[in-house]
């Protein structure tokens, strides 16, 4: 009984960590279009107010099907300040979390003329993770509940990055997340179970292929707890209306994306093929995922794309 129990709460602190893991760790399906729902100081390189929305799925060989919701609103809101809000939701196994992130945007102009600057942003985070106990397992009719546990559990971090932008042609950032080691009181009490700082990279470049034509080259990485991840991509756009594009998870996941930009919105759909996400029974199971991506920008003739 003892180890049945052990292993239903290590299932459960895997899943919670899962889930932290998967949001903090800089490799969303649309860091090449969307780069500041990781680094918020990279919402400067748009220079306008703009709201974005993404969601997406995937499917491994375990039968899991984790999904998540991305909402992004980031604004102006004076000559070198502005402001930033990221919500996140993600499903997986039994844990969903919930998290609001609050930015606030300062830059330095460095050089006016290339509408180059350096960002740095301050956020403050809200985080539930919900427990789903309902589809918890009995092992035994003498089995206790889960120990100290509830199945809502609110708590609060902090992070900060900086980034240095110059509108349509590059950006590099830093950011760092989760550094208050706060734990959620349903984990087992005899693991540590503390959040562990999240440190994350972005970066791009933009090549003018010709008048109308220009491609993008794009890199993101994480690191946290000893795991290093990355990924990296190009796309290839056309007059800023359209854009197809194809990356390489470090998991030996492909990417492929494509999107389109009518006046102030813009769609795009992305798809990553992986060949070794789950092994089960000595078999290898491609992992899927797909998830599509809207963004309006609300001056579009300032937008940087």
């Amino acid at each position: 009984m003892k180890r049945a129990i052990i292993i239903s709460i290590l299932v459960l602190a895997f899943n919670a960590m899962f889930a932290q893991f998967q949001i903090g760790q800089n490799l969303t399906p649309f860091q090449n279009v969307a780069p500041e729902i990781q680094n918020q100081a990279l919402s400067s390189w748009y220079g306008v107010p703009q709201l974005s929305f993404s969601t997406g799925s995937r499917i491994d060989g375990f039968g899991n099907r984790p999904v998540f919701q991305t909402l992004a609103l980031s604004a102006p809101t004076g000559n070198n300040t502005g402001a930033a809000l990221v919500i996140n939701r993600e499903k997986a196994g039994l844990t969903t979390l919930i998290s609001a992130n609050f930015s606030f945007l300062y830059s330095l102009n460095l050089v006016p003329e290339k509408a180059m600057k350096f960002v740095f942003h301050g956020t403050g985070s809200f985080n539930q993770m919900s427990f789903n106990i309902d589809d918890v397992v009995v092992n035994h009719v003498a089995d206790p509940l889960i120990a100290g546990g509830t199945v809502f559990q609110p708590t609060g971090n902090a992070s900060a990055g900086i980034a240095v932008v110059s509108q349509n042609k590059y950006y590099v950032g830093i950011n760092a997340s989760q550094l208050i080691p706060v734990r959620y009181g349903f984990m087992n009490s005899n693991w540590d179970n503390k959040a562990k700082p999240v440190f994350g990279f972005q970066g791009a470049y933009v090549f003018n292929l010709s008048e109308y034509a220009s491609l993008q080259v794009w890199a993101s990485a994480g690191y946290s707890s000893s795991i290093v991840s990355w990924q990296l991509g190009a796309d290839f756009k056309y007059r800023k209306i359209f854009w197809v594009g194809a990356g390489y998870r470090d998991n030996g996941s492909l990417l492929f994306n494509a999107g389109i930009t009518a006046q102030s919105f813009s769609f795009g759909y992305a798809f990553a093929y992986g060949f070794s996400d789950a092994v089960s029974n000595n078999a290898t199971y491609a992992g899927v995922s797909n998830a599509i991506f809207i963004r309006k920008v609300f001056n579009e003739q300032k937008a940087a794309r």
